[in-house]
C-alpha cells in the first residue's frame, strides 16, 4: 500500500488546466433546507480577538444551505500565488505555486499555510472581485504551518467569521472553498461532512492535531477555509492524505489552535513565549556512526549552533553529540523538541552530551524563539 501525507499545495503549478477539470461549483450529495435569510449578522472576527457563533437578531443560530455558505463566506476567502527562485547548477530558476487565504483583518490581514509562502520571492492575492493585490508577510510559524500576509487594498474586504471548533461533531456539514490547482478554478466550493475530530498526524517533522472531512480537498486548497454549517471558519484546509486504498481524506487546522498563533504573527511577528534550544542537530544511526567514526551510542549530532542561543552561551559547539536532555535520553529531534516544549523561554535544562569520547553535563537557559519574525 502506497500512503503519502501531503500539504496540499504539492507544488501545484500555474499552467493549463483541461477542460474536464473546468467543473466548478459544489461536489458530493450534501445539502440542507434553505433557511430564512439571516439579519443582523454579527461578524465578528480578530479585531476583536473572539470566537463568536453566527446569530440572528433573536440570538438564534441557525442552518445554512450550501449556496447560502459560499455566498457568505467566498469573499472571506483568496487565491494566493507565490513565486520562488532558487539558484540552481544551471542558473536562477523561477517556479509558481498556488494556495488559498483566510481574510481575518479588514485591514487586509490575511492567514494561509506557512508552506503555502515559505520561500517567496513575491506573493500575490486575488480576491473575488477579481482585483490582485501584493502581499507582504507579517509572520510564519512552521511548526504549526500558519502564516499571516498582508494587502494594502483599495477597496473593502469581507472579513470572514470564526467559528467554534471544540464544539463540530462527526457527520456534520462541512464545507471547503479555496483555490485548487490554479487561479482557472479560484473559488471552489465542495462540500462533505465532518469525518473525525482530534486527529492527530505526522505531517514530515510536524506532529499535527488537525479536523478529518471528505470534503474535497486539492492540491491549492492550503490555507483555504473549513466552514461549518452555520457559516463560521472552523478549519485552516492543510493536507490529504494520498493513498492507493483510500478516498477524501483530507485535514484541516482547528481554529480553536490556529486563533493564539495567528493574533500572535499578526502583534509581534512570531509565536511569544516558544523556548529554543539553539541547536541543529542530526540524528545518528549505526550507518553514520560507521562511516564517520562516532561513538556508537544514539545521539543527535550537533550540525551548528545559534549565536546568541542559550546553547551558545552554555559552550556546546559543533560535533557535540547529546545523549540527554532534561534528564531523559534522546535519539531522536522530535524526542528532544516534545521535552523542550514542556518549558518556556527562560527555564534552564540540562543537557547531556559527548564531547572527544567523555561525558559531559552543561546547564543551559532556554531562549525565546523569534525565527517567525517577518517585520
Amino acid at each position: 500500500m502506497k500512503k503519502t501525507f501531503f500539504s496540499v499545495l504539492a507544488g501545484a503549478l500555474a499552467g493549463g488546466i483541461i477542460a474536464s477539470m473546468l467543473t466548478l461549483g459544489i461536489t458530493g450529495n450534501i445539502s440542507l433546507p434553505a433557511t430564512e435569510k439571516l439579519q443582523n449578522v454579527q461578524s465578528v472576527s480578530f479585531e476583536n480577538q473572539g470566537i463568536t457563533a453566527l446569530t440572528t437578531e433573536n440570538g438564534k443560530r441557525e442552518a445554512l444551505a450550501v449556496e447560502e455558505i459560499a455566498k457568505r463566506v467566498g469573499p472571506s476567502v483568496v487565491g494566493i500565488s507565490c513565486k520562488v527562485v532558487t539558484r540552481t547548477y544551471f542558473g536562477q530558476q523561477t517556479a509558481e505555486s498556488i494556495g488559498s487565504g483566510i481574510i481575518i483583518k479588514n485591514e487586509g490581514y490575511i492567514v494561509t499555510n506557512y508552506h503555502v509562502i515559505e520561500g517567496a520571492s513575491t506573493i500575490t492575492v486575488k480576491l473575488t472581485s477579481g482585483n490582485q493585490y501584493t502581499a507582504t508577510v507579517i509572520g510564519g510559524d512552521e511548526k504549526t504551518d500558519i502564516a499571516v500576509i498582508k494587502i494594502n487594498a483599495n477597496e473593502e474586504l469581507k472579513t470572514a467569521i470564526i467559528g467554534d471548533s471544540d464544539s463540530i461533531e462527526v457527520g456534520e456539514l462541512a464545507v471547503a472553498i479555496g483555490n485548487p490547482l490554479a487561479n482557472e478554478l479560484f473559488g471552489t466550493v465542495t462540500a462533505g461532512v465532518i469525518s473525525g475530530v482530534n486527529r492527530t498526524m505526522t505531517v514530515g517533522q510536524r506532529e499535527m492535531n488537525l479536523i478529518q472531512t471528505d470534503a474535497a480537498i486539492s492540491p491549492g486548497n492550503s490555507g483555504g477555509a473549513l466552514i461549518n454549517k452555520y457559516g463560521e471558519v472552523i478549519g485552516i484546509n492543510s493536507v490529504k492524505l494520498v493513498d492507493d486504498a483510500a478516498e477524501g481524506l483530507g485535514f484541516a487546522i482547528p481554529m480553536n489552535e490556529a486563533v493564539p498563533i495567528v493574533q500572535d504573527l499578526t502583534t509581534y511577528g512570531y509565536v511569544k513565549g516558544r523556548p529554543m534550544i539553539g541547536v541543529s542537530v542530526v540524528e545518528i544511526t549505526k550507518e553514520i556512526a560507521y562511516y564517520n567514526n562516532l561513538p556508537a551510542e544514539s545521539g543527535l549530532y550537533i550540525m551548528s549552533v545559534t549565536d546568541g542561543s542559550g546553547a551558545y552561551k552554555a559552550g556546546l559547539t559543533r560535533g557535540d553529540i547529546i545523549i540527554k536532555f532534561d534528564g531523559t535520553p534522546v535519539t531522536t529531534s522530535t524526542e528532544m523538541n516534545k521535552i523542550r516544549d514542556k518549558h518556556k523561554a527562560g527555564d534552564r535544562v540540562t543537557v547531556t552530551f559527548l564531547r572527544n569520547g567523555q561525558q559531559k553535563n552543561v546547564s543551559i537557559t532556554l531562549t525565546e524563539d523569534m525565527s517567525g519574525r517577518k517585520n
